[in-house]
C-alpha cells in the first residue's frame, strides 16, 4: 500500500532531519513535507476504493457463508426430525407388534384351557358312559352265567 510507504518516508524525514542543538525540536524541510502529503491524498482515493471493494468482497463471502450454514442446519433439522420420525415409528409398530404377539399367546393360552376342559368332559362323560356299560355288560354277564347253572 502506497500509504504506508509515504508514512515510512515522513518518518525518515523526520529522522534524518537536524536537531536543534539546545532543544529536541527537528528542523524539517516543509516542501518535501508537503510533497509526501500531497502523494498521500493523492494515493488515499484509490487505496480507499481497493479497501471498500475487500469489505464489500467480505460481507459477499460472509453472507453466502450464513447463507449455507443456514440451509446445512435446516436440512440438518428436517434429517434429524425425519430420523426422529423414523425411530417413533418403529419404536411404535414393535411396541404394538409386542402387544399383538402377547395377545395372540393369551388367546392361544386360553384356547388349550378350553381344549383340554372340553376334552377332559368329553373323557369324563365316556367314562360314565363306559361305566354304565361295564356295570350292564357285568350284570348280563351275572345273569347269563346264573341262568346257565340253574
Amino acid at each position: 500500500m502506497k500509504i504506508i510507504e509515504y508514512i515510512d518516508e515522513l518518518r525518515e524525514e523526520i529522522e534524518k532531519s537536524p536537531k536543534s542543538v539546545l532543544s529536541n525540536r527537528r528542523a524539517v524541510d516543509p516542501e518535501v513535507f508537503l510533497e509526501i502529503l500531497n502523494d498521500m491524498r493523492a494515493a488515499v482515493p484509490g487505496e480507499v476504493k481497493e479497501a471498500e471493494e475487500i469489505i464489500r468482497e467480505k460481507e459477499k463471502i460472509l453472507e453466502a457463508a450464513r447463507a449455507e450454514a443456514a440451509n446445512i442446519i435446516a436440512s440438518a433439522e428436517d434429517e434429524l426430525k425425519t430420523r426422529v420420525s423414523e425411530d417413533k415409528i418403529t419404536a411404535e409398530a414393535e411396541t404394538k407388534a409386542k402387544e399383538l404377539m402377547q395377545l395372540a399367546e393369551a388367546n392361544a393360552r386360553q384356547i388349550t384351557l378350553g381344549a383340554k376342559e372340553y376334552a377332559d368332559d368329553i373323557l369324563q362323560e365316556l367314562e360314565g358312559y363306559l361305566t354304565e356299560y361295564l356295570r350292564l355288560l357285568r350284570k348280563n354277564r351275572l345273569e347269563l352265567s346264573s341262568k346257565r347253572k340253574g
